[in-house]
């Protein structure tokens, strides 16, 4: 009887097995739009290029690959059965370094590994572990470019929402203290994140947007920035390209319906806040990108990516950016454009953080970029990106775990959320070992062909 017991038992949980197996099939499924079984592809008009082999798992690397500043490895790659359910990955090693590239669950075809992080003086070999995928010998191909950032570059870092700074480029602005962070929008849109403590929305969202804006303006200054190198133009969450397409009319907050712009603006110390104007319109909101281009002169100007992101408020940010550069006849420089909001899926970078941002799902040649910039995050610099993050009220939890209640409902749903796989927190996202960002020379936005391309791809550009 106790046999019969304990193998009904074991039937059961086998058979629970299965079907959680199949649910999170399923529920994985919902993660892509876009078949992980097809090929990476990308044009990489710039860049120098050499054919490699890997044998063995190791591949030799060419001389003097220290000057190689971005490099990446394309390669095919095969997930196994495991990989459907566990974060297929490559464990990439050098004699110095470690890093691990992820891929989608069930992922397959050409793919790229960001090896930018590993080229060492001296270095000449690197070592391929594959975990839930395949990667048998192959000859790949090594695809380099040896741009560098000059240690005085002045940047000015776009940010569409209070956060987007931080997300995108944290590690890579720290660096330069003499940067300039720009949010545009003081972020108070979205859910009643602190309705226990606010019941009306008006107040509410207000608040919101008072914390946000504070907090755009607060974080740069632990990365040493200087105050008056920190600004928020107050406008409203949601409403970049409503601006844009209801020019020259003002637009109100979606959420407080009205125009609070001046009251979120006046939170700014900086200077340059007495310079700005006033109105929540397109064509205001492009004349101060103007004054601010103007007045700090950047060399590198770190914006959203018009076509890689699929946020309308990043997009038509990017493209108030191209008008105010091309109103202040500005033709010097590079746009380091990043995908926070990654068009084919909200879920990448794939994997742990901690892990490599490498190039994003792409299979028709649809993006257009001069060149590309991997920005190395030492773990230190994760670690103060964590708490960068951190400190951004947005990106922590809300409120709800002054009740018990509500705190074990929110604990059952993040054990949800894990089991299907579907984290996409920006704490798991954005605290990678580098930083990536699509470069693009100032210059070419003055070519009309190149700019309707950047701007709406290459398939749109005889709709525009």
């Amino acid at each position: 009887m106790k046999v019969k017991v304990i193998f009904g038992l074991a039937g059961l949980v086998f058979l629970g097995l299965i079907a959680l197996g199949v649910l999170m099939k399923v529920k994985r499924k919902e993660i892509f739009e876009y078949d992980p079984n097809l090929d990476y592809c990308y044009a990489f008009k710039n860049a120098d290029t050499l054919n490699l082999t890997i044998s063995n798992g190791k591949v030799i690397l060419p001389k003097k690959t220290a000057n190689y500043k971005t490099a990446f490895l394309k390669v095919k790659i095969k997930s196994t059965y495991l990989g459907r359910f566990f974060s297929p990955n490559i464990e990439i090693k050098s004699s110095q370094r470690f890093v691990t590239g992820y891929f989608e669950y069930g992922g397959s075809g050409n793919r790229y590994l960001n090896i930018s992080s590993l080229l060492e003086p001296e270095e000449n070999e690197i070592e391929l572990k594959s975990n839930f995928l395949k990667i048998l010998d192959q000859n790949v191909q090594l695809i380099y470019y040896s741009n560098a950032i000059n240690a005085d570059s002045k940047l000015l870092v776009i940010a569409p929402h209070p956060d987007d700074a931080e997300i995108a480029a944290y590690g890579l602005y720290s660096k330069y203290p003499n940067a300039f962070v720009l949010t545009l929008t003081a972020g108070e849109n979205g859910e009643m994140s602190y309705d226990e403590l606010y019941s009306d929305s008006l107040r509410h969202f207000l608040k919101k947007g008072q914390i946000r804006t504070i907090n755009s303006l607060s974080v740069p200054l632990m990365a040493g920035l200087n105050q008056n190198n920190i600004l928020n133009l107050g406008y409203h969450d949601g409403t970049i390209k409503e601006m844009h397409d209801s020019n020259p009319l003002p637009i109100s907050s979606q959420s407080l319906k009205a125009d609070f712009s001046s009251t979120f603006r006046e939170l700014n110390i900086s200077h340059l806040k007495d310079s700005l104007i006033e109105s929540s319109t397109w064509v205001a909101m492009v004349k101060n990108l103007e004054i601010i281009l103007k007045s700090y002169q950047p060399d590198i100007i770190v914006s959203p990516h018009p076509q890689m992101d699929s946020h309308p408020d990043h997009q038509y940010s990017t493209v108030a950016v191209i008008q105010a550069i091309k109103n202040a006849g500005i033709n010097k420089g590079e746009l380091f454009l990043y995908s926070n909001h990654q068009s084919r899926t909200e879920f990448f970078p794939f994997g742990k953080s901690g892990g490599t941002v490498s190039l994003p799902p792409n299979f028709d040649d649809e993006y257009y970029f001069y060149s590309i910039y991997s920005h190395h995050l030492t773990s230190v610099e994760q670690s103060d990106k964590v708490l960068a993050l951190d400190a951004m009220n947005d990106l922590r939890p809300d409120t709800d775990w002054r009740f018990w209640h509500k705190l074990l409902k929110s604990s059952f749903d993040n054990f949800k959320i894990m089991l299907k796989g579907q984290n996409n927190s920006y704490f798991k996202r954005a605290v990678r070992s580098n930083e990536l960002f699509f470069v693009v020379p100032i210059s070419d936005l003055y070519d009309d062909n190149i700019l309707k391309e950047l701007q709406f791809g290459k398939d749109n550009i005889s709709k525009k």
